[in-house]
């Protein structure tokens, strides 16, 4: 996850595709500013990032995110696309990072999202809210890229 390198020849999408949203929590517990579910419901699951069929919560992911664990994944779920996301907590300049990336379940291949550090001034909790619409924005973004749209004769 922290490669943020995406995979190359990845074919075209044709939507509807289902997703799932999982939290990968790193080696270290979960923040308190972060235990709330309503903040991932509200944004990354209500907003659906890629705007394709029902988004639905995962089990939150433990340890290093891998080519093996993803492929874990994919077993466990029966999803097309799983959007995969961390969020780090900067003490020293009360800051978060979000990473994320998505993975395509048939096809095996990574898609990496930019990273979102949100330092603007306000409470943690506004700053992780920005950070998550930021990402489900990014996710949006990178999985249209990938549409597959049929083009249409012009007789």
């Amino acid at each position: 996850m922290d490669k943020e390198k995406s995979d190359t020849a990845v074919k075209m999408l044709v939507f509807p595709k289902s997703l799932r949203v999982i939290e990968s929590l790193g080696s270290m517990k979960t923040n308190p500013v972060f235990s709330d579910p309503k903040i991932i419901r509200r944004t990354l699951l209500k907003l659906d990032p890629a705007r394709i069929a029902p988004a639905k919560p995962g089990e939150p992911l433990t340890g290093p995110v891998n080519r093996d664990s993803l492929s874990q994944i994919s077993s466990k779920y029966n999803e097309d696309v799983i959007f995969i996301f961390r969020r780090t907590l900067d003490k020293g300049k009360s800051s978060i990072r979000h990473q994320g990336l998505l993975y395509l379940a048939k096809q095996k291949k990574v898609l990496a999202l930019k990273e979102s550090s949100g330092s603007v001034s306000g409470s943690l909790q506004e700053i992780d809210l920005a950070g998550l619409k930021a990402l489900a924005r990014e996710a949006k973004k990178v999985l249209h890229s990938y549409k597959f749209e049929k083009r249409q004769s012009a007789y």
